[in-house]
């Protein structure tokens, strides 16, 4: 049984209402209400209803948003969701070192990105349970489905089947880490003629022009520079801050793979972007660098630069995992006892985790949008009022010309922000502190309502 039981419908509506308003990582936390928490748990325990039902509701409604766009970006990425369970009695598996000995479960997970980078939703997550079983050394005799790869491709073969329904017209551009730079997953990346970029990992062998076969660095190193811009990077863990010359080269090459369980050979034409830094390298550092394998057609700079914009996007994955685990969402803090229950919850969480990735970014992307396309006029109302509150100072404006830049910067001042409305924009764990105050406020401003009516 799926979602078509109208009872079912109703409690995952309220369940995702809650949530966005009030986010968080226990139910109890979440759901104040006792009918309503029961309701909650029912619908988070029954076998009746599959995970796979409650994230298909929300991968259909990502694909109807990206419906009419030419491409959306689509970020791919994995993670593991640290979970309680010091008896282990409830069907996790190992994650991070075994002799760390934390148990949980892995995901990976699909975000579609506008062609700004602004947060669309999900399109696919493709979760599993690692074996207690120690795996075997000899990887390289397993079958393509036997490991953990295989949900790399299988996540976007359900994103592109989900798009195919309700986007038909929308092309994927899908953006890859290192992880992605693996036969089974460059064989079929541009199936359906989706487009993808990966970082590449391996120094891979491609098929010359005149039959040889040779390297890829050596090829693009003999490929002459089409140009050089700087690059701010900010100081990070074993990285200085600095205006970095970076150097940059393409060249189409065909890549000779080769399935070792087989021994099967089969080329795969790609473009091979590289931006290097060169000449601004501190000692002691390495050089800032993306090798980038694509097949999106290459006629021009622009296109050079959109590739490489493309993939710089692929960072708001991780950004969103962090939203989605810790002081925003704490996915993590869930006590829930099965993983069907933990994912029908963690797919719940996750869609609430890009809303508020999506305000953040939206805000800083188009200010001056309607505060209504984000928020609901109760929410709008609620966030007025505890911001302004009774000071004679502070007039609230007409409720219809809040921008979206203004009701979030007030969300985030409610949440406990410090900054001024021209300084560095709010984060997410502001943002979902201020949203948990609005909840309150909302659930006020309804029952005011109800007990007038």
């Amino acid at each position: 049984m799926d979602l078509a039981d109208p009872r079912w419908q109703r409690r995952l509506v309220q369940m995702g209402a809650q949530l966005a308003r009030r986010p968080g990582g226990k139910v109890s936390a979440v759901i104040t209400d006792d009918a309503e928490r029961q309701g909650a748990y029912g619908l988070l325990e029954s076998t009746k209803v599959e995970p796979s039902s409650v994230a298909r509701t929300v991968f259909e409604a990502t694909a109807r948003r990206c419906a009419g766009e030419e491409f959306v970006f689509c970020a791919v990425d994995g993670t593991s969701l640290t979970l309680t369970d010091h008896e282990r009695s409830k069907d996790f598996g190992p994650v991070g070192t075994r002799t760390q000995g934390a148990r949980g479960l892995k995901v990976i997970n699909a975000l579609a990105l506008s062609k700004q980078g602004v947060p669309l939703g999900l399109t696919s997550q493709e979760w599993w349970t690692r074996s207690d079983q120690r795996r075997k050394k000899h990887r390289d005799n397993l079958k393509p489905k036997e490991k953990e790869i295989a949900h790399w491709y299988e996540a976007m073969e359900h994103t592109r089947e989900v798009l195919k329904s309700q986007a038909s017209g929308t092309r994927l551009w899908f953006q890859l880490d290192r992880e992605g730079d693996a036969w089974p997953i460059l064989e079929q990346a541009d199936k359906q003629e989706h487009w993808f970029t990966i970082r590449g990992h391996h120094n891979r062998r491609v098929r010359l022009p005149d039959g040889r076969m040779g390297y890829l660095r050596e090829v693009l190193e003999q490929q002459p520079e089409v140009r050089t811009y700087q690059l701010s990077v900010t100081a990070g863990k074993q990285r200085s801050a600095r205006e970095a010359t970076m150097v940059l080269r393409t060249c189409s090459v065909v890549l000779d793979f080769r399935d070792k369980a087989t021994n099967r050979h089969f080329p795969k034409e790609v473009t091979v972007v590289l931006t290097r830094e060169e000449g601004t390298t501190p000692a002691g550092e390495k050089p800032i660098e993306w090798m980038l394998l694509t097949n999106r057609p290459i006629a021009t700079v622009q296109d050079l630069n959109q590739v490489i914009f493309g993939y710089s996007l692929r960072w708001r994955i991780e950004d969103f995992h962090r939203t989605w685990k810790s002081g925003a969402c704490c996915v993590e803090d869930s006590q829930l006892r099965s993983p069907d229950a933990v994912k029908k919850w963690a797919t719940i969480l996750a869609a609430v985790a890009v809303r508020i990735e999506r305000i953040k970014l939206l805000s800083r992307e188009q200010p001056e949008r309607p505060a209504s396309d984000e928020f609901t006029p109760i929410e709008i109302r609620a966030i007025t009022l505890l911001y302004f509150g009774t000071s004679a100072k502070k007039r609230p404006p007409d409720l219809e010309t809040v921008t979206l830049a203004q009701a979030t910067f007030w969300l985030a001042k409610i949440g406990g922000y410090t900054g001024k409305f021209s300084a560095a924009a709010p984060g997410s764990v502001t943002l979902a502190r201020g949203l948990k105050e609005v909840g309150a406020a909302v659930r006020t401003l309804e029952a005011l309502e109800v007990r007038r009516d």
